[in-house]
């Protein structure tokens, strides 16, 4: 059998695959990109690096699937593990439609093309082809593109290889193959499950004009275009001249302070500006909100409803807070 799992990873830039068959179908019944669509497309854009991650049952599901083309393969060669099929009528100008079918068989005397894909699932049957129905249509159209170019009369056949996980504990427990946990599904379809085409056109605009993707809410400026960079650079430097004259007036005004209060000045005036000597004071005030806390401590119903009853909604336009990281207790 074929290592093809680094061709499958390499084809994740540039291509969208049968994997992603429930993205595509969500943005065909959308008519946009959903949010949880864009890392996916910066991935095919090349934005965005892509991680290839493994699991247990993902590698349990691979010894199964690997254990049913062995079984088959022994007794017909014909068996191919893994094909890379690319769509000529669905791919576009900036990202690939194609599909890595678990298992097909080209036979060329029954005209046919016959597709297997292999789920190791606890969940039953019909859930397993709710969960990839739109992967498996996926590799069905495909095959359904390739069955026309050998001639009109060939046709497609597409099953479910299911294999059923329930009661294993696959964290503990050595992988063995139990032939009665299996059982093939034929799947039936027809072009009208969703829309492919204008799924792979609305992601192939959205990609025409994808230069640049922030991967959560928290990035890294270097990410960010030159042009901001050098716009940043530039605040940075007039950020911590402020700071530094701002430090020099308050060490200024804290030394005047103490020369007019020794001198006992009240204030210096001239044409231009005035400085006040303003001496410590004490003042006192209300502390509603540990009222308030102390009350509903005591009296948690009717501290709620107080709190409640003179609670007041103040809106706050939105801005930005530039923080400079060595000094972590300003705020600009």
């Amino acid at each position: 059998m074929k290592d093809y799992k680094e061709e499958i990873q390499q084809t994740r830039q540039g291509s969208l695959g049968s994997s992603d068959g429930a993205m595509l179908c969500q943005i065909a019944n959308l008519g946009y990109i959903p949010q949880s669509a864009k890392r996916r497309l910066a991935i095919v854009k090349g934005l965005v690096e892509n991680t290839n991650i493994t699991s247990t049952a993902m590698a349990f599901g691979d010894y199964i699937e690997n254990q049913i083309y062995d079984h088959l393969v022994k007794n017909d060669t014909s068996y191919e593990s893994n094909p890379l099929w690319v769509s000529k009528k669905y791919s576009r100008e900036h990202v690939r439609l194609i599909a890595h079918p678990d298992i097909v068989k080209i036979d060329n005397d029954a005209k046919t093309i016959s597709i297997w894909e292999c789920k190791a699932t606890k969940y039953n049957p019909k859930a397993t082809k709710g969960t990839y129905r739109s992967q498996m249509f996926i590799q069905w159209t495909i095959a359904k593109e390739l069955a026309s170019e050998y001639g009109r009369d060939w046709r497609v056949h597409i099953y479910l290889c299911h294999y059923n996980t329930e009661g294993i504990d696959l964290e503990n427990e050595q992988f063995t193959f139990d032939p009665e946990r299996l059982s093939i599904h034929k799947m039936a379809f027809s072009s009208t499950l969703f829309d492919l085409g204008r799924a792979m056109d609305i992601a192939n605009e959205y990609l025409s004009v994808l230069d640049e993707y922030y991967d959560g809410d928290e990035i890294d400026s270097n990410y960010l275009p030159e042009k901001v960079r050098n716009e940043f650079a530039m605040i940075t430097l007039a950020l911590e001249e402020i700071k530094e004259r701002e430090k020099k007036v308050d060490d200024f005004k804290a030394k005047l302070y103490e020369f007019m209060l020794q001198k006992g000045i009240k204030s210096i005036k001239n044409e231009s500006w005035s400085i006040v000597r303003v001496d410590e004071t004490e003042s006192k005030s209300f502390d509603g909100k540990r009222f308030i806390e102390d009350y509903k401590a005591s009296h948690p119903r009717k501290g709620n409803e107080l709190a409640a009853k003179y609670t007041k909604v103040v809106k706050r336009k939105g801005s930005v807070q530039i923080r400079l990281k060595n000094d972590k207790n300003k705020n600009i």
